[in-house]
């Protein structure tokens, strides 16, 4: 999947300190494009199914994890800084469009919605609509969770590069984050299994090798 243009990469090697903020600013817009066509498409289907253990239907939300919840939407856009140059975000950039397009196409031919008791769009859009007067961005739950998924390619991305303080504090956030998407009721524990799974199905090309390599080609 090859989601910087060819025509592209001569700019960008000539332009490091650009190069970040450019390719950051077209994996947002690919990745919503994908996201939005495919929640759109989703929300033609009247029927939708639930995946819900029977313990989750009376969960009570966890509001005070909203912001670990959110912090993984505040990273993701930002990875080009902690890349070593744009052909080094090339590949974890091309795993998360990647699990997102297989997600999204998920999203479209199995429908699901959320089945908490307490929301039907989940504690972090009820929370923001309150808080903005803003309509609800999301209103169905969506199996793979694309925040575990993501958020396990982070971790299988960067941990190679640091030091066992560094490894620890990164697979921390990673499960914070993962745990996060149930307590603040966007996502049912299904989601969560199969976003583990597609995480470790499609996952970045340099985790057996970003010991050695120090940039990876796009």
């Amino acid at each position: 999947m090859r989601w910087i243009p060819h025509a592209w990469h001569a700019w960008l090697d000539a332009n490091p300190r650009a190069a970040s903020a450019v390719c950051g600013a077209w994996w947002i817009a690919l990745w919503a494009i994908i996201w939005f066509v495919a929640s759109w498409l989703s929300s033609f289907w009247t029927n939708r199914i639930e995946l819900a253990l029977p313990f989750e239907r009376t969960a009570a939300p966890m509001h005070w994890m909203i912001p670990i919840y959110a912090s993984y939407d505040l990273i993701a856009p930002m990875l080009p800084l902690f890349c070593r140059g744009w052909r080094d975000y090339a590949e974890l950039g091309r795993t998360i469009l990647l699990q997102t397009a297989i997600s999204c196409a998920i999203y479209i031919v199995l429908p699901q919605r959320l089945a908490f008791s307490t929301t039907h769009t989940g504690a972090v859009w009820d929370w923001l609509s309150g808080l903005t007067g803003l309509p609800h961005p999301g209103l169905y739950s969506y199996a793979p969770s694309m925040h575990v998924a993501g958020v396990i390619a982070i971790g299988m991305f960067f941990a190679p590069r640091l030091g066992r303080v560094g490894v620890v504090t990164l697979w921390t956030w990673c499960a914070a984050v993962i745990a996060s998407t149930w307590m603040v009721q966007e996502h049912h524990l299904a989601d969560i299994a199969s976003g583990i799974a597609l995480a470790l199905v499609i996952r970045p090309r340099s985790v057996d090798s970003a010991a050695t390599r120090p940039a990876m080609s796009p």
